[in-house]
């Protein structure tokens, strides 16, 4: 950041094979003094709009909470001039509501995940027209880095898909297998059974 020592970093990969991105962004200073304060930042903060016709819809899931209805799947309407505001509770990743998104909208969306094992907070801001705000990473920043000292945002990751929503979780999984899983001895593990 000019006129500052404190220097950013962003890693990202581009998929060749499937429609998805994902980033970590690091902040480190790189001077002798602590930064200024840095308050609010955010892995995500950025505008999607759809196509004409159709609304948005958001599909996520509940997290664990110990209850019944832990992991359940949940469409949450995103209508015109609202916010939704979507959070894990007591500083767990996946207590409450997972971190993981599908915005739907006129026969395709993107799905959008979160990577952080902390508190993350995700919005979800509509205009009145076709525009998406969202805004999503760890629920509170307020820090400064002494000399030396480096961070990291969440990992965030967005595929984009065409279809309905449905098809857009089978390529997440497909992804999901291809890129993410481990493979040790270059081998998929096996199914698990309990």
């Amino acid at each position: 950041l000019p006129g500052t020592s404190l220097a950013f970093r962003l890693a990202a990969i581009e998929y060749h094979d499937f429609p998805a991105v994902e980033w970590t962004l690091y902040l480190r200073n790189t001077g002798a003094q602590p930064t200024a304060i840095i308050d609010g930042l955010q892995a995500i903060d950025t505008t999607f709009t759809r196509g004409v016709g159709g609304e948005y819809t958001l599909h996520h899931s509940l997290g664990s909470r110990t209850r019944p209805d832990d992991y359940m799947p949940v469409a949450t309407l995103l209508p015109p001039n609202q916010s939704t505001r979507l959070t894990s509770a007591g500083g767990r990743g996946s207590d409450g509501i997972l971190p993981y998104f599908n915005i739907e909208s006129a026969s395709r969306g993107i799905l959008l995940a979160v990577g952080w094992p902390g508190q993350w907070a995700a919005d979800f801001n509509r205009d009145a027209q076709r525009t998406l705000h969202v805004r999503a990473g760890q629920e509170l920043t307020r820090f400064r880095l002494e000399p030396g000292e480096e961070v990291r945002s969440p990992l965030v990751a967005l595929l984009f898909y065409e279809g309905d929503w449905i098809a857009g979780q089978n390529l997440w999984r497909s992804w999901m297998v291809a890129h993410n899983l481990p493979r040790p001895g270059g081998k998929l593990h096996p199914p698990q059974v309990a």
